[in-house]
């Protein structure tokens, strides 16, 4: 047996079992199912026992792409400020369906979307008047946090104003 370094090619063997450490990755936080099954394989769990372990989860209720895609939203939008079309890419990104993601994200109401979009405004925004440059430079701050043009322009607008 050579001595030195440990072989860094193959993951070290994990200790326990593919179920156990799914429960204790979401005894953390929420995972879809496509992050837990990533997760468990990047720590070295073969895949027949990852799936078998995340078909077990998923029929107990444990491991569900809906509850970690609420909670995404959730997150997203009140404490983070982001908008709908942002929040669609980082679900799809997280691994929840197409479907799934507009489907819930229909159920996240135009008024919350709207309040975010006015925390932000209030935090952003400068007292006074805004300069044409510095309407530009927060309305492209807001579409890049995914909220829609109309509704930034809405949230922008002073008073007496036609613009």
């Amino acid at each position: 047996m050579a001595r030195g370094r440990p072989d860094r090619t193959r993951p070290a063997a994990p200790a326990g079992t593919a179920r156990a450490a799914a429960l204790r990755l979401l005894g953390r936080r929420d995972y879809t199912v496509a992050e837990l099954r990533a997760k468990l394989l990047d720590r070295g769990f073969p895949p027949d026992d990852t799936a078998r372990a995340l078909d077990t989860l998923t029929a107990a209720g444990l491991a569900s792409d809906r509850r970690a895609a609420l909670a995404h939203i959730r997150t997203g939008s009140r404490v983070k400020g982001r908008g709908r079309h942002r929040l669609r890419q980082e679900l799809e990104r997280r691994g929840v369906g197409p479907d799934l993601a507009a489907e819930l994200l229909a159920e996240h109401s135009d008024d919350d979307e709207r309040a975010a979009l006015d925390r932000l405004v209030a935090r952003k925004r400068p007292p006074g008047r805004l300069s044409m440059a510095d309407r530009r430079r927060l309305y492209q701050q807001f579409l890049r946090r995914g909220f829609a043009a109309d509704l930034i322009a809405r949230a922008l607008k002073e008073p007496g104003t036609d613009f």
